[in-house]
């Protein structure tokens, strides 16, 4: 199986470290932010951090997986074939590059998985692998994400939008618009839904060998368009009661609530005030991963 994978051979005494990206992403999310498209391909990931972002250009933004290269540790990513295929499609390729890191390491692997990335990683520990360390899990929406039960509702933000938006911009913002809808309706997202079929037959639970640690944020807002924020737009639109955990301050990220983003059996978990993308880069939050990987070698 050809698969595009970036890894770095660091100490073979300390456990190698593979980094499962999320759902439309590539590995560039982990190797380099400044490449990565999000919300329908449109934008850069910069979109999504903000003001506060760990830095002020997207280049200088460190992650996790630099840090631990940096520390004497293998890391490898890869980019998924299909990004927004089932996540069955994922696991093969994963057991690919789980034989890859097994050469670079004498101490296992840990896996560091960010949103479906970290059910990938679930998934694959069915596997009962015993060169597996360790599971940290960024985001992941263990006990599913209810956004995609109202996407219906989306569609009425372009008449929201319209009047804002300058002429000379309309036709690029209708078709990102349109990019994020579609995107949130694909046949993907069904499997993050609570209570979808895969969530039901994921029949996983905590193997012996392994260590687990989990981290979630609170900061439902992902970015502002002309002084409109979002998801907080959505308020306007979604019915009164069926404003989903996941867009509420202080109980979500936007896209994953901070309830679901606990392993469920996990005995360490962490939450953070910060948004589905900011909690990939902020520097308290990879201080808190890097060592719980330490422990987990």
């Amino acid at each position: 199986m050809k698969l595009d994978v970036v890894s770095y051979q660091g100490d073979a005494d300390k456990s190698a470290v593979i980094f499962i990206h999320g759902l439309g992403m590539d590995r560039n999310i982990w190797v380099n932010p400044s490449q990565s498209r999000v919300l329908g391909g449109m934008f850069p990931l910069q979109i999504l951090l903000g003001k506060e972002s760990p830095g002020e250009q997207a280049g200088s933004i460190r992650t996790l997986f630099d840090d631990l290269r940096s520390e004497g540790y293998s890391v490898i990513t890869w980019s998924q074939k299909r990004p927004a295929g089932p996540i069955d499609s994922v696991v093969p390729e994963l057991v690919e590059v789980a034989r890859i890191a097994n050469r670079m390491a004498d101490a296992g692997i840990v896996l560091v998985g960010h949103s479906r990335g970290g059910l990938v990683g679930r998934k694959y520990l069915l596997r009962k692998e015993k060169s597996v360390r360790g599971l940290i899990t960024i985001s992941t929406p263990h006990k599913g994400s209810s956004v995609a039960r109202v996407v219906k509702y989306l569609s009425p933000l372009a008449s929201v939008l319209n009047p804002l938006i300058p002429k000379g911009d309309k036709g690029t913002r209708s078709v990102a618009m349109k990019r994020i809808l579609e995107f949130l309706k694909s046949r993907a997202l069904t499997e993050l839904l609570p209570g979808s079929n895969f969530l039901k037959t994921l029949k996983d639970g905590p193997l012996d060998w392994v260590s687990y640690a989990s981290v979630g944020g609170l900061k439902p807002t992902l970015f502002h368009i002309y002084n409109l924020a979002f998801p907080d737009a959505f308020e306007k639109v979604i019915p009164e009661g069926l404003f989903p955990e996941e867009m509420q301050k202080g109980r979500g990220d936007g896209l994953v609530s901070a309830e679901s983003s606990k392993i469920p059996w996990g005995v360490e978990h962490h939450d953070f005030d910060l948004n589905h993308a900011e909690i990939l880069f902020d520097e308290r939050v990879r201080d808190v991963l890097g060592k719980a990987v330490a422990r987990m070698c």
